[in-house]
């Protein structure tokens, strides 16, 4: 009796088990093979070509740089306003203005988790159309709306005219293109 008792308790381990494995295959990794499959996550390497393309029109590399008619700070050029809630949702805690120009390797963690979040975005909306997907993380990061990625109105801030949104999302796309 105890004999078969054991071999019940093993099969049900088992079953248990073999379930739980399963469950992760099908929650976790197929749906995650399917979102690179279709060009809906994205990896490190196409992150770090769209970090480095917006950080190339942004501020050339330059980690303390600071814009003389938005204040915009850093590496990628974040508005002051966007430092302390950028920060808490991509560190766990919020960074002073200051305290963000002094860390670029926090800086470069921030960046990175806000372009993977508009990039999940955007290729959702885009239908998976990668460089309609480049353009609306770009429009995004350089008017605060990835719908406007065709828009040819010149910008202004302080009095300083900037590229269209169009021609800003071209130049980034152009650049990722070339990485």
């Amino acid at each position: 009796m105890q004999d078969k008792l054991q071999k019940s308790a093993k099969s049900l381990i088992e079953l248990v088990i073999n379930g739980v494995l399963i469950a992760f295959l099908l929650g976790f990794v197929f749906p995650t093979l399917l979102r690179y499959a279709n060009g809906r996550a994205m990896n490190p390497s196409d992150l770090e070509a769209l970090r480095h393309s917006i950080v190339g029109q942004e501020s050339a590399g330059n980690f303390r740089a600071v814009n003389p008619d938005s204040g915009a700070l850093g590496y990628g050029q974040v508005m002051p306003e966007n430092v302390a809630p950028w920060s808490k949702a991509a560190l766990g805690y919020t960074l002073t203005p200051d305290e963000f120009l002094a860390r670029p390797d926090l800086q470069i963690a921030i960046l990175n988790h806000k372009l993977t979040e508009y990039w999940q975005e955007a290729i959702d909306r885009s239908g998976g159309d990668q460089e309609i997907a480049v353009r609306m993380v770009a429009s995004r990061w350089y008017s605060g709306r990835a719908d406007w990625y065709n828009s040819t109105t010149p910008q202004f801030y302080n009095g300083t005219e900037y590229p269209s949104i169009q021609e800003y999302t071209l130049s980034i796309l152009e650049k990722y293109q070339q990485h």
